[in-house]
């Protein structure tokens, strides 16, 4: 009864307002904006949030005080949670974005969840220049991806190979990279360049402690990610990244795994719709200790609809064979309700035999009271 009355009070909120907030933390604060200037939403992106934050999160507009940090609070559901998992989860982050001079400092600082330990999921400070049209940035950092996996993740899901371990390399994706980035526009081409020599692992609520760090950085990781446009509305994407891992498998067996990912995607949006696709492959040169190689590959197809600017609804395909194949779909709807709360629904159908899941999740970002 209990999880009735939940599902059916998520579904009343869920369709009863998809008004604009008034103001987001820190940044609208320091310009006086509004929540739907720069998300669709909370908190994705849209296409003005995203050039705000290409442009290193600074205008040309008067600027207030703010509150110095903000809170984004997620609680999650699952209908039917793993042995020893818990349906309700809640998790916590702290965001702080000060200027000092012409830099910016950002700081995601999660709470902890699920008896995991508090840390640094984003840490960096940046600078941009107007005159060449570049971002600089330096500490830790979610890769260029399409997507944001963890920062600005539209569901609850990790995309295709986002988050996949190949053999026993447990560096993903969707881990925050310790290094340094470089993001140019020429002409209406998007150049990133990254190196990097360590990374987070874990999530950006927090989670359950990591059994085993099996993987450090035995060279430092150097990737290229380029955007392009293809038609009106239409962009494209391809990517390289590479490095080198040492892998600890059991006391005295210490090994090396040369590896390399790339890819193409495509980001597509008409009126209501949006359509995002990635395909990745990927090569390992020694994932066992015993010099055998193996190739990865896996990928999504997202379609999203927006009915209203601050609602979407959304399927997306997603698989992997990292040599394990693993292919579901995702199904999903999200609004932003109340000021500056998203109400998000999910259920996840694997293919090949499985059962489904049903969960979702309450999110709220909002600012401490001024001392």
């Amino acid at each position: 009864m209990r999880s009735k009355l939940l599902l059916a009070g998520i579904v009343g909120a869920f369709l009863a307002s998809s008004a604009a907030a008034q103001a987001i933390p820190l940044f609208a604060q320091r310009y006086q904006l509004r929540c739907a200037a720069c998300h669709s939403v909370l908190p994705e992106l849209n296409a003005f949030g995203n050039a705000f934050r290409d442009g290193g999160y600074r205008l040309p507009l008067p600027k207030h005080g703010t509150t110095g940090i903000a809170v984004r609070y997620q609680l999650e559901y699952e209908k039917d949670p793993a042995v020893g998992a818990r349906r309700f989860t809640p998790g916590g982050v702290l965001l702080a974005a000060p200027e000092i001079g012409a830099l910016n400092v950002f700081l995601h600082y999660n709470l902890g969840a699920q008896g995991g330990p508090s840390g640094a999921f984003l840490a960096y400070v940046a600078n941009y220049n107007a005159h060449t049209r570049t971002l600089y940035r330096a500490g830790l950092f979610e890769l260029p991806l399409l997507q944001s996996p963890g920062q600005r993740l539209d569901d609850l899901t990790e995309y295709g190979y986002y988050g996949a371990h190949v053999g026993l390399n447990d560096l993903s994706l969707a881990s925050p990279r310790w290094g340094a980035q470089i993001e140019r526009h020429i002409g209406s081409l998007r150049l990133n360049l990254v190196t990097d020599f360590g990374e987070f692992k874990g999530s950006a609520y927090g989670g359950r402690p990591l059994t085993a760090q099996t993987t450090v950085a035995g060279s430092p990781e150097g990737g290229l990610f380029v955007r392009f446009p293809l038609l009106h509305g239409v962009e494209g994407a391809a990517s390289f990244l590479g490095g080198e891992r040492l892998i600890s498998n059991g006391p005295g067996n210490r090994f090396a795994d040369s590896y390399d990912r790339y890819n193409v995607g495509l980001h597509a949006n008409a009126k209501r719709l949006d359509l995002q696709a990635e395909q990745w492959w990927g090569n390992d040169s020694n994932t066992d200790g015993a010099g055998t190689p193996l190739g990865s590959t896996g990928g999504y197809v997202r379609l999203k609809y927006y009915p209203l600017p601050h609602i979407y609804f959304a399927a997306r395909y997603d698989a992997a064979a990292t040599p394990l194949i693993t292919r579901e779909w995702v199904f999903y709807a999200a609004a932003q309700v109340f000021g500056h709360t998203r109400i998000l629904l999910e259920r996840r159908q694997p293919l090949g035999g499985g059962q489904g899941s049903f969960g979702g999740a309450l999110t709220v970002g909002f600012p401490p009271p001024k001392l």
